[in-house]
């Protein structure tokens, strides 16, 4: 995506000229894309370094970012204010890019393949990056296929605040999964957690670190049911291993519910981040609920 920008008062490097004119772009990420090529002045390659006169014209060949441009952003939008942004995930949005070079160079995201929640985030709510905001703001995690309630930090002392409120777990967070089978009733899982030698998958093992969930049936079908969970620990893949350890996997899940003859099978895993409470920043309790989504209400009503 090429930009064309006329230069009407001269004097400044090339690289800060560019971090003054293109908003969501530190001036790192545009030193690299200098050092590639991919500027040109009066039709020229400079260095970054170098001072632009008036009257010059500027020409940027942004790599073209995979992002659709056009995704309702706002749509997912739950609140916001000036510190903090709670969204509404979609189920198939993954949080940032795999691997940790994201981290160092935040604009890396939004030029790989597919969209992120990181980069999505830099190209409609840009005072994040600009603030200096670690991770884009994310402070917390919902798998790829999970949709539902999530906060994004808007600035480095409100990330601060709200990463400390998730490890001291005062967050509180409740699930609804369509799960495989019947429940009975209310429960309590009280098993550690972790990965096991050669396994990718969390699962429920004596090595791995204590994990809790409670559990309630909200409603009941003749082979599934629809349960409340609230993890009282924070451990990855929780509810899912938690769920899976007592026989009633979530439907749809890859690791736990893999698809078999006769077997409903949804289009995704069938779990929701339904309600997210936290003590604002700014003072006070902030509750969000995320009503279901259409396709997790549609398969919850198809079931038998």
């Amino acid at each position: 995506m090429k930009k064309t920008l006329p230069v009407e008062s001269g004097g400044q490097r090339l690289d800060a000229f560019l971090a003054e004119s293109l908003e969501g772009y530190t001036r790192s990420f545009l030193q690299k894309i200098i050092g590639r090529g991919l500027v040109t002045v009066n039709g020229e390659p400079r260095d970054p370094d170098e001072r632009v006169r008036e009257g010059e014209r500027v020409v940027v060949d942004l790599p073209q970012s995979e992002i659709d441009a056009t995704q309702d952003f706002e749509s997912w939008v739950l609140f916001e204010d000036k510190r903090l942004l709670v969204l509404q995930k979609p189920a198939g949005l993954l949080m940032h890019p795999l691997g940790t070079s994201w981290l160092t160079n935040p604009e890396a995201a939004r030029i790989q393949p597919g969209a992120t929640l990181a980069a999505l985030l830099q190209l409609f709510r840009p005072v994040i990056l600009k603030a200096g905001t670690p991770r884009c703001g994310i402070v917390h995690r919902l798998d790829r296929q999970t949709s539902g309630a999530l906060v994004v930090a808007k600035d480095p002392a409100t990330y601060e605040a709200l990463v400390r409120a998730f490890k001291e777990r005062l967050v509180e967070k409740t699930y609804r999964a369509v799960v495989r089978g019947v429940p009975p009733g209310a429960s309590r899982v009280q098993a550690p957690i972790g990965r096991v030698a050669g396994n990718r998958r969390i699962v429920v093992t004596p090595m791995g670190r204590n994990a809790e969930t409670s559990f309630k049936v909200l409603s009941k079908k003749k082979a599934a049911a629809l349960v409340e969970a609230k993890p009282l620990t924070g451990r990855t893949h929780q509810i899912r291993a938690h769920l899976a350890y007592i026989g009633h996997p979530v439907m749809g899940d890859p690791e736990f519910d893999p698809p078999a003859p006769g077997k409903a099978v949804p289009a995704r895993m069938m779990l929701h981040a339904w309600r997210l409470g936290f003590a604002h920043p700014a003072g006070g309790r902030a509750l969000f609920v995320a009503e279901p989504p259409a396709d997790f209400k549609r398969f919850w009503k198809s079931l038998p």
